[in-house]
């Protein structure tokens, strides 16, 4: 019986996580596993809603603080100055914001996303994601 409420449980939470949103990008970062989601389930020039999902190693959401993302245009060896949207707490360990990358001109144009945060021993972190625009 407490098995079977605990697989309820669990696919509540992630039925609530990923409610509309497709992950674009994950990786772990000082065990936690932070993901990028979008509703388009890519990067995009157009305004849009951005997620960062924060779980640690056994799949439970993750507390932590101060949360934004920077994004920086590569343009050939360049990198243009990074624009900053701040994320701002949901549910479950998953923090939100809108983003809107602008006029595009570059085809493909390739981004360095950033996602900044504190985590639960109060330590500036950092995840770093290298992302296109087809």
């Amino acid at each position: 019986m407490s098995a079977a409420l605990c697989i309820a449980l669990i696919l509540s939470v992630a039925t609530q996580v990923g409610a509309g949103q497709t992950v674009i990008a994950s990786k772990r970062n000082h065990d936690l596993d932070i993901s990028l989601l979008s509703k388009s389930g890519k990067l995009v020039s157009a305004k849009d809603e951005y997620c960062v999902s924060f779980t640690t190693k056994g799949g439970e959401p993750a507390q932590v603080a101060d949360v934004f993302v920077e994004f920086a245009q590569q343009v050939g060896r360049i990198r243009e100055d990074p624009r900053k949207f701040p994320l701002v707490p949901g549910n479950l360990g998953r923090y939100c914001g809108q983003v809107d990358l602008g006029k595009q001109y570059y085809q493909p144009a390739f981004y360095h996303v950033e996602v900044h945060y504190t985590d639960t021993s109060r330590k500036r972190r950092k995840c770093h994601f290298f992302l296109t625009i087809q």
